[in-house]
Parts: structure tokens; C-alpha cells; sequence
């Protein structure tokens, strides 16, 4: 018997609400979750099957077939870590890991319950666990930033809304694993990925170094996190990266190396200075300007100079020797099999040119006895 209850719609537009009742017979006050009434009343009179709603707007039972699980969802919707405690302590599994990948670590994001995300990561639930939903319920973009094959932390990564969950799951990644195997994209870029407040956060770049974060993990089209904060205009974070461990001797699917996309950024602003000589001077006397020249003295100065780059991107439409031109400048060059996808490169000059062909036999220097 319920004495009192109370229903709080915390938003209208979610499912979860706040019901909160005393059980005189136990004596004590117990909080839970239930379905928004309004949504399971359309569901059920116009007949429609619950998996059309998209995921934020699903009941747990739709995820998990465990009653202990679908217990402890409510209690993270609601935020009630006390509740979520107690529902642990007597069985209920924090790593759980339902249909299409749904964890309740995910459940406390998808419901923004911050206070229950920081719970589950000190009871040691794994920030790695891939998302794969069908589109029927994938979320409303202006919800969430879905990618297939995402882990939570990539997704709190991505959200402009919890940069600060991303900081407290950083030191719970685990390398290579934080990637989307699907894209290739780890954790800082999914960081970079979108503007982040349209400036550059080197204090929360200094967590990924804390963290461990590879910084030179390459996504599946070669491109490296500097690459990405060029794509930004972002002349002082892709100095940070290559300060910080990023290389720029690795190359992209195209045979581009990082000073490629430099001398194309390079013509984009020489391109706009022409279009707008008006905007000169304010070029000339921006921390933008001072911040390109630093990046570019500090690819030369490591054997990048801007000049040849804005050569190569002339020639890179000829042939040499039968070759696309990056092509044979790459087979000329130490770091050919520079990085990650370099033995991707390896296997493809294995099999275009014969065992005994100098290209075939040729060595990296770390190689060689």
C-alpha cells in the first residue's frame, strides 16, 4: 500500500520520471523510476512497436531481460546512486552489456545523469564496450552525436555537454581499444572532431597525456589527430600534437604526409588574402599568423619545408618511373612505412614489383644489421 506519490517530470520530451512512495510496511522510503504515462499510453493505443521510438526514449526492458538491470537503469535515470548501491550490493551486474551493446554505463549518458556515470566508473565498468544500434532507434542528432560502433567514450568525447565525464573516463581507457574499430576514430579524435567552443583546449589535450592516449593513432583513412586540428585552422594545436609526440612523418591512404595538408592550408590562405586584401593587416597582426609561422619553422626545422610540399602538390597528378608521383616520392624516402598503416604500404610494394627489385629489398634503417 502507497501512502503518497509523486510524480516529477523532469522532461517532458524524455521517458524517465520520478516517482517517489513510502511503503509503511517496511517503514522505509524508496525511490524509483517509471515510464512516462503520456508515452506508453500513444504507444499503446496507437499500436505502435516501442523499438520505432528512438534509443533515449526506450524502456531498459527493451536492453536488458534481467528485472536486477532493468532496476538498476531506473535508479541511473533517476540519478539515485544510493538506490543504485543497494540494487548492486544485492546482485545486479554494473557491467552488464544488453541488446546492440547497451550498458548502464551508457544508460546514465543517454539520460545525462552525471552523478550516476561517475558512479558506475568507480565500481570499475568498462569504457570500451562498442555501440551498434539499428536505425530505428537511433537518436535524434540534436540528442546525441551518434557513430556507429562508438564506445561511451568516444560519445561523451564527442559532446560538447560532457567534456567533463570525458575527463573522468579518460584514465579508464584502455589504448587501442577506445578506437572505433568501424572508423578507425580513438578518443582524442573524437575529442577534435567537432568545435570544441570554437577555440583550442590544450588543458584538456594535457589529460590525454596523463591518460596515456596514443597520440599517434591514425584513423581508417591514414589522417592523424594533427591533420584533424589543421581541418579547424588550429595552427597552435597541431604544433601541440607534434610537441607532444604526434609524428608528421606518417602518411594517408592519398600518400599525403601531414606537410601536404599544411601547403593546401597554405594555399587556402593565400587564396583568401587575395580575395579579401583588405583582411591583411588583421592577418599580419593575429596570435593566428604568429601561431602558422611557429608550425612551419618547426616542420622545417625537422625536415618538412613548405616549399617542397607546395611542389609535391604540383607534380601529384604526373607519373614517374609508371608511378603516381607521391607514390614513387614515398618509395624515396626512410620513413615509407612510417606509422600504423605503414605495413599496409609495405605489402602493396611487395606485390608490385619483383623479389629482386631494389623497392622489394629495401630496409627501414631500424632494420638493417
Amino acid at each position: 500500500m502507497f501512502l503518497d506519490t509523486k510524480i516529477l517530470i523532469d522532461d517532458p520530451g524524455s521517458v524517465p520520471c520520478v516517482c517517489h512512495v513510502i511503503n509503511p510496511r517496511r517503514g522505509v522510503e524508496m525511490h524509483f523510476c517509471l515510464l512516462q504515462l503520456v508515452v506508453l499510453s500513444v504507444i499503446t493505443l496507437s499500436a505502435v512497436d516501442e523499438v520505432h521510438l528512438p534509443v533515449h526514449r526506450q524502456p531498459p526492458s527493451l536492453f536488458f531481460s534481467g528485472e536486477a538491470e532493468q532496476q538498476l537503469c531506473l535508479a541511473i535515470q533517476c540519478g539515485d546512486v544510493s538506490w543504485m548501491q543497494s540494487l548492486l550490493a544485492a546482485g545486479a551486474d554494473p557491467n552488464a552489456v544488453g541488446r546492440h551493446g547497451m550498458t548502464p554505463l551508457f544508460w546514465s549518458y543517454l539520460h545525462l545523469q552525471e552523478s550516476s556515470f561517475r558512479f558506475l566508473l568507480s565500481v570499475g565498468c568498462d569504457v570500451t564496450v562498442p555501440v551498434s544500434l539499428p536505425p530505428e532507434l537511433w537518436p535524434d542528432r540534436r540528442q546525441m552525436d551518434y557513430s556507429e560502433g562508438d564506445s561511451i567514450l568516444l560519445f561523451v568525447a564527442r559532446d560538447a555537454r560532457t567534456v567533463s565525464w570525458m575527463l573522468a573516463a579518460l584514465p579508464y581507457a584502455n589504448g587501442v581499444r577506445s578506437r572505433n574499430e568501424r572508423t578507425g576514430v580513438d578518443v582524442v579524435q573524437a575529442y577534435m572532431s567537432r568545435w570544441i567552443d570554437n577555440r583550442w583546449r590544450p588543458d584538456v589535450a594535457e589529460e590525454f597525456v596523463k591518460a596515456g592516449i596514443d597520440l599517434n593513432a591514425l584513423d581508417n583513412r591514414g589522417e592523424s589527430v594533427a591533420v584533424l586540428a589543421l581541418s579547424h585552422s588550429w595552427y597552435d594545436a597541431v604544433l601541440w600534437f607534434l610537441e607532444h609526440g604526434t609524428s608528421p612523418d606518417t602518411y594517408n591512404r592519398d600518400h599525403w604526409q601531414l606537410i601536404h595538408h599544411v601547403a593546401m592550408e597554405y594555399r587556402v590562405i593565400q587564396g583568401r588574402l587575395k580575395a579579401f586584401p583588405e583582411s591583411q593587416q588583421e592577418w599580419e597582426a593575429s596570435d593566428r599568423k604568429r601561431a602558422w609561422e611557429q608550425l612551419v619553422r618547426h616542420l622545417r626545422e625537422r625536415g618538412y619545408p613548405l616549399t617542397e610540399a607546395l611542389i609535391d602538390l604540383e607534380r601529384r597528378q604526373q607519373l614517374v618511373d609508371e608511378l603516381p608521383y607521391l607514390v614513387w616520392r614515398r618509395l624515396q624516402r626512410d620513413d615509407r612505412y612510417c606509422g600504423e598503416n605503414g605495413g599496409e604500404f609495405r605489402e602493396y610494394v611487395k606485390r608490385r614489383f619483383p623479389e629482386d627489385h631494389p623497392y622489394a629489398t629495401w630496409l627501414p634503417p631500424e632494420e638493417r644489421k
